[in-house]
């Protein structure tokens, strides 16, 4: 389950990355984020977040049912629904702030910061959705349960906060300083990925899935 859980984290989110830089080529914009911030994204997010679920407690009922037939692949149909919804999510809020700031004034650097931010801020609160496959994440267990994921998320937020202000990283990945107005804009944006993986889960819920 864990394994599998670290694929549906591991999977969309970079498939996320790749579609915001593969668009924008295709559309010919200019690049949301560039290939040292991809690197960074990648860097952080694999350190802390797609470690926190390898630590991850098994989910109540975990063992009645029958065992998975010898032959399932990891990568079901279920499974690739997710990868592809979760892909969209989070390639449309990176560029949905990216254009929101460009559209504002913002200098290219902002924007790009601003979408950098926004990569990683879907990416963590997708981590909440998938600590369960269908189950809903909106209770304490779930939220507070796994104190791994828990610490992962303050360092990732630290490392953000270094990235976007301290003059060195800065000069080395092109950011720049962000106001108060666009954490609260990311912050919703991130929510609404949370809010619609979980919108998913209850539609598989209603359709008796109970696990993939």
């Amino acid at each position: 389950d864990n394994i599998k859980k670290s694929l549906l984290f591991i999977l969309p989110t970079n498939g996320g990355q790749a579609s915001v830089i593969l668009v924008a080529v295709f559309v010919g914009m200019s690049l949301p984020v560039t290939a040292v911030q991809i690197l960074w994204v990648n860097m952080v997010v694999a350190v802390t977040l797609a470690i926190a679920l390898a630590f991850e407690p098994a989910e109540a009922g975990v063992m009645p049912p029958p065992p998975r037939p010898p032959a399932e692949p990891l990568i079901t149909r279920l499974v690739l629904i997710r990868i592809l919804f979760v892909t969209l999510l989070v390639a449309a809020v990176t560029f949905s702030i990216f254009q929101w700031e460009l559209a504002r004034g913002a200098a290219l650097a902002e924007a790009r910061t601003a979408a950098v931010n926004m990569l990683v801020l879907a990416q963590l609160a997708y981590l909440f959705n998938a600590r369960r496959f269908v189950e809903p994440a909106f209770d304490r267990a779930t939220l507070f349960g796994n104190r791994v994921a828990l610490f992962a998320a303050l360092v990732l937020l630290a490392l953000q906060l270094a990235f976007t202000y301290l003059a060195p990283m800065q000069a080395l990945f092109g950011t720049a300083p962000i106001g108060a107005d666009v954490w609260l804009r990311m912050a919703l944006f991130a929510i609404a990925v949370f809010v619609l993986v979980e919108g998913e889960k209850w539609v598989l819920r209603r359709r008796g899935v109970v696990r993939f």
